[in-house]
């Protein structure tokens, strides 16, 4: 059997469906009160499509989610704090993050 190049079961392609563009961005979290909210918010956005890694800080008050930003980005990102009824903003631009 002849498989030309780039085709198969271990090509990259058929590995993944795409190469995701991962991203860290920040939130400004406005509302938190105790380390319950903290919980809430991380497990919250840690269940989102596309997320990675998510550390809020309540003294800070800001969150930081490392994300495929072809699946989701900040807006959603507030979106999803917003409707556990707390204030999100983003904070800074995301950066994307080195290719592994």
């Amino acid at each position: 059997m002849t498989v030309a190049s780039g085709e198969g079961p271990h090509s990259a392609a058929a590995a993944a469906p795409h190469l995701p563009a991962l991203v860290t961005g920040g939130l400004v979290v406005t509302g938190m009160h105790c380390q319950s909210c903290v919980a809430l918010i991380e497990e919250s956005l840690g269940q989102e499509p596309g997320v990675v890694s998510v550390s809020v800080d309540l003294d800070s008050a800001r969150a930081t989610v490392a994300f495929d930003s072809l699946v989701t980005g900040l807006d959603k990102l507030c979106a999803v704090v917003a409707g556990l009824g707390y204030g999100a903003s983003p904070s800074v631009p995301p950066h994307h993050d080195p290719a592994p």
